[in-house]
């Protein structure tokens, strides 16, 4: 995997590359290279890169320095070969240089349930459709993450769309996919799904059915 500066890294970016940032989703929030997508440098990193970009699509990657080194062998063991390599000097660089940047919008669970109350919006659960039904805020449409991409088209990219995850991260990661195909009004739920549960938010619960009418049978 390729070290590029950062004259070098721009040209790359103009050529139609994806941007994946590693840092953390609340450190990228507060800013980021424009069109990025946060895919956090977690055990789960190589599922979420598949998950959310195409392997036919060449990757490059923004991350802290020193997590470089575990970067470089997760992707060598991974076997993939579209991620092409990584900005020397990470975003700090970028900034540094003075050049554009990006911003995303994240809320807490408290803020999320006073919202709830208020404000009109579209609301996405990117949980697997097991977990939607085991239970989820009312209202919420189940888009899972690996889904979500594919389906934007069918979506208005002038509404309001709220989203919420297993976990703050996905939250996250989601919203940046939105962001960079042009979605505006977002909101990222910066909590995970239990964290929700406990604030006091609506949330839908299938019935527990009762037992057989075969527990009552005569022997």
């Amino acid at each position: 995997m390729q070290k590029f500066e950062l004259n070098e890294f721009r040209a790359l970016d103009l050529s139609g590359y994806v941007i994946a940032d590693t840092r953390k989703p609340e450190i990228f929030t507060e800013g980021f290279i424009e069109d990025s997508v946060s895919i956090p440098f977690t055990d789960n990193f190589i599922n979420t890169l598949q998950e959310v970009i195409s392997n036919e699509l060449k990757v490059l990657l923004v991350a802290d320095e020193s997590d470089i080194p575990a970067i470089v062998k997760a992707v060598k063991g991974s076997g993939l070969s579209n991620i092409k390599g990584y900005l020397a000097g990470g975003f700090e660089g970028w900034l540094s240089a003075g050049h554009k940047f990006d911003m995303l919008i994240s809320i807490d669970a408290d803020e999320f349930a006073i919202d709830y109350q208020f404000d009109e919006f579209y609301l996405i659960d990117l949980r697997a459709r097991e977990d939607f039904e085991k239970g989820h805020v009312e209202d919420a449409e189940n888009i899972a993450l690996v889904d979500l991409e594919p389906l934007l088209i069918e979506m208005e990219v002038q509404d309001m769309y709220y989203l919420y995850g297993e976990t703050a991260a996905q939250a996250v990661t989601a919203a940046s996919l939105l962001k960079r195909n042009g979605f505006q009004r977002l909101r990222a739920v910066a909590a995970d799904y239990e964290t929700l549960e406990a604030a006091g938010i609506p949330i839908f619960k299938p019935k527990k059915k009762r037992g057989s009418s075969s527990d009552h049978d005569e022997n």
